[in-house]
């Protein structure tokens, strides 16, 4: 990695962490269906980000079952944050009617 990405990197991870934290407070103080998918929308992007950089620094290998080519562990940390995030909207859409 360059020094470029490995601060990139670090700027991810503190940002990301600190929405994480913001999420889970937000999470203690409403219990709505919508917040909770909100909270997991962050998480797992959290984790999509982690996943990325022990990928680009060989920690972790993408090993197993894939489907179409795409390795099903990859597959799933990137369509987890979009359906949290779907989910959250379409939460917070329906309770507003």
């Amino acid at each position: 990695m360059s020094d470029a990405e490995i601060l990139l990197s670090a700027i991810r991870l503190g940002l990301g962490g600190l929405c994480a934290f913001a999420a889970i407070l937000l999470c203690a103080k409403q219990r709505s269906a919508a917040v909770v998918c909100l909270v997991a929308f962050v998480l797992a992007s959290y984790a999509r980000e982690v996943y990325k950089i022990l990928l680009s620094l060989g920690i972790a290998e993408n090993v197993g079952a894939a489907l179409f080519g795409v390795p099903l562990l990859t597959l799933a940390f990137e369509a987890l944050p979009s359906i949290f995030l779907l989910l959250a909207l379409i939460f917070f859409i329906a309770k507003k009617r």
